[in-house]
């Protein structure tokens, strides 16, 4: 989540919805925690818990901009599958950008996924638009959208939803593990994420490389693919290691998506 100081669009009614059925059992504790519905209604304290785990099991309404920012560096440090971002924003403050830098290489680091979708004005800001092509360079995948009203977070099986409006952190936000939400959340994000386009698009491949990745595709024993291709095993495993290095793949089966993902087969 891009929570700091940003220009961008107001969020759309559903997530506002989201907030108004959530009911803050008390103004907030330390922190400016405050806990929304317990899912298996225990005490208030387990809140506390979760947090330091880095795991939300109930809806949840932080408010401020240090608890909210807390609780982000939380989710994103225990992440270990992906971190999904929306952030409808032209720019990131400087003070925003050196507070997530390092939260985003961190994953990036740890093999964590890390995909985020920006408005095409992104580029327009300099510094905005050299921070975004750096996480490419250490394997984000980057996207920009022409228009976007949700702003999101979700960090594997946990998602966070600015609340209010204006920059994302200065009214608190929701958070939660809630299955049925965080799926509602990250199909948000999916919907976005399939409506735009690269940071920095692919260079189209060669039809030895189409053919490479539909062999990968077929499941064909490398002797066999490398020969209906007409090259050498050790040329075709080359070229394989060659595209798998390109589109920033851990594996054959990722980089087939990865592949299909641009429209390569």
């Amino acid at each position: 989540m891009h929570a700091g100081t940003e220009r961008g669009h107001d969020r759309p009614d559903t997530v506002r919805a989201a907030a108004g059925r959530a009911r803050p059992a008390g103004d907030g504790g330390e922190g400016g925690r405050a806990p929304v519905a317990a899912r298996d209604g225990g005490p208030a304290d387990r809140t506390g818990r979760a947090a330091h785990l880095g795991h939300v099991e109930h809806v949840e309404r932080l408010t401020g901009p240090a608890a909210v920012r807390s609780r982000i560096e939380n989710l994103i440090g225990h992440a270990r599958r992906d971190v999904l971002s929306l952030a409808p924003c032209t720019e990131l403050s400087p003070g925003h950008l050196a507070w997530l830098r390092p939260l985003a290489l961190g994953c990036l680091r740890r093999g964590v996924a890390f995909r985020t979708v920006m408005l095409c004005e992104t580029l327009d800001d300099p510094a905005t638009a050299a921070h975004l092509r750096e996480l490419e360079r250490h394997g984000a995948r980057v996207r920009l959208i022409a228009h976007a009203t949700e702003r999101l977070l979700v960090c594997d099986h946990r998602a966070a939803l600015p609340l209010g409006e204006g920059p994302a952190i200065e009214r608190g936000a929701l958070f939660t593990g809630e299955p049925a939400i965080v799926d509602s959340v990250r199909a948000l994000f999916e919907r976005a994420w399939a409506q735009a386009t690269p940071l920095t698009p692919a260079p189209t491949p060669t039809d030895t490389a189409r053919l490479i990745l539909a062999a990968m595709c077929s499941g064909a024993k490398d002797e066999t693919a490398a020969r209906g291709i007409g090259v050498s095993v050790r040329t075709y495993r080359r070229r394989i290691a060659h595209l798998m290095d390109h589109l920033n793949a851990g594996s054959r089966a990722q980089a087939a998506l990865l592949a299909r993902d641009r429209g390569w087969i």
